[in-house]
């Protein structure tokens, strides 16, 4: 009875450890990412997203991210689409890990307008 513990444990470590980035209730845990940048895209590419950023009071700001193969892409990605990007900044420059397009905002509905 001794003997099958480890085993089951060992079986069991293996198991969770090749779920890899998911949650306990299904759904996929978010890649790392240092910082976050949002705004509309001005271009995409295969292989890059250019993002732009206005903040009142300042210039705005343009930023180029790589887009990688294991950059995960929540919703689609098209031009003028506002989208959060997630990113890490390394030798390659400032590589997206996450990139959530945000929908358009939803009017109230029509019995709660005055």
């Amino acid at each position: 009875m001794l003997f099958g513990l480890p085993i089951f444990l060992l079986l069991a470590s293996l198991a969770l450890a090749q779920e890899g980035d998911q949650k306990p209730d299904g759904t996929k845990a978010e890649p790392p990412y240092d910082e976050t940048f949002s705004g509309p895209v001005l271009e995409i590419t295969a292989s890059k997203i250019v993002v732009s950023r206005s903040i009142l009071g300042k210039p705005p700001e343009k930023r180029t991210f790589v887009i990688k193969v294991d950059t995960r892409i929540e919703g689609k990605l098209r031009v003028r689409a506002k989208v959060t990007v997630g990113f890490v900044t390394n030798g390659e420059g400032d590589v997206a890990r996450l990139i959530v397009v945000r929908g358009p905002q939803q009017k109230p509905p029509e019995k709660f307008k005055k």
